[in-house]
């Protein structure tokens, strides 16, 4: 190799050592938000759990005297969307994408509503059904609109440092298309967490409220661990003594409905946001500690490649001396 090769090896030694760098510390500060973010969607699961066994325990007695429980036949889905707002997180969010968009175009499962163990089937054909989005993330929007679905609102502002009060606007705008019928059915489509090297994309119907749905979503959570097994131990147990059990209201069955069936909905969406930053936090730490493996490969071929370009000028060097020595002789 030539000196002029050895040079441009060390201009990109040097730039592969400063991207090194930037994906070193993007992996850093992704790890960090990981840990708090999911200390709190393990907080957070607790209360999933209370409001589900609520549920379970009040099942006999909520057919009907809410809104929020109105089953009817599905014309129009209602579609929420958790993707990141920054991309460099590895396929995640076209792993969710890809799935909701099967799904828009064969919505023959989305169309069913799921009720008390019952099904709801569709009163015109699937294929007509009208799906709307509300989307939270800027790269879920942008690939709705770029795959011409309807978006009808977007939350951009969501952070890591979002509480349950900050999901009130979505879930009163939720509630509103629901009640006035505007919607006959509501899912969320997220990415649940599993483990910080496994996140998978679901699909839950949130309106009408179901158990079901409910009972998957807590079962999911994190469902490869100690913790998910005891959970799904406990939920056994509240299914069990749920069918011996009867409950007295006090002011009334309507306003202990009014009270407890949105804040269960809000806890639905507000955990499924948490699985989502979650899975984004891991996958973008792991798409970052790749890419620093491959640039600290790169960096010890291009330090061969140098050291090789160095040895060869070195040895025409010394040839040349020498050649030049005989030549004077």
């Amino acid at each position: 190799m030539a000196k002029g090769s050895a040079k441009e090896l060390r201009k990109r030694i040097k730039s592969v050592g400063n991207i090194k760098k930037i994906t070193k510390a993007m992996e850093m500060v992704a790890a960090a938000k990981m840990k708090k973010v999911i200390a709190k969607a393990i907080s957070s699961r607790s209360y999933s759990e209370a409001a589900w066994s609520i549920l379970v325990n009040l099942s006999d007695s909520v057919r009907q005297g809410h809104p929020l429980l109105a089953t009817r036949p599905v014309k129009r889905i209602g579609v929420v969307l958790f993707s990141s707002n920054k991309g460099l997180c590895g396929g995640l969010n076209n792993q969710l994408i890809k799935k909701i968009i099967e799904q828009v175009k064969n919505p023959a499962s989305l169309s069913v509503n799921r009720v008390r163990g019952e099904r709801v089937e569709p009163s015109v054909d699937p294929k007509k059904i009208e799906i709307e989005f509300v989307t939270v993330g800027r790269k879920g929007t942008e690939a709705l609109i770029q795959a011409k679905q309807k978006v009808v609102a977007s939350f951009f502002d969501w952070t890591e440092q979002l509480g349950l009060e900050n999901v009130y606007p979505l879930t009163e705008f939720l509630f509103d298309k629901y009640e006035e019928a505007y919607y006959d059915k509501i899912v969320v489509a997220y990415t649940n967490f599993v483990s910080i090297v496994k996140n998978e994309p679901k699909i839950r119907q949130i309106l009408p409220l179901s158990r079901q749905d409910i009972e998957k979503q807590l079962e999911e959570l994190g469902k490869e661990s100690r913790e998910a097994v005891k959970r799904k131990e406990r939920m056994e147990g509240i299914k069990e003594r749920a069918e011996d059990t009867n409950y007295l209201f006090e002011s009334s069955k309507e306003e202990v409905l009014r009270k407890i069936l949105p804040r269960m909905i809000e806890s639905q969406i507000y955990q499924a946001f948490l699985e989502s930053q979650a899975s984004e936090f891991s996958a973008r730490m792991l798409t970052m500690k790749n890419a620093s493996d491959v640039a600290e490969d790169m960096m010890e071929d291009f330090s061969l490649y140098y050291n090789l370009a160095r040895q060869a000028g070195i040895t025409k060097e010394l040839a040349e001396i020498s050649a030049g020595i005989t030549s004077m002789e």
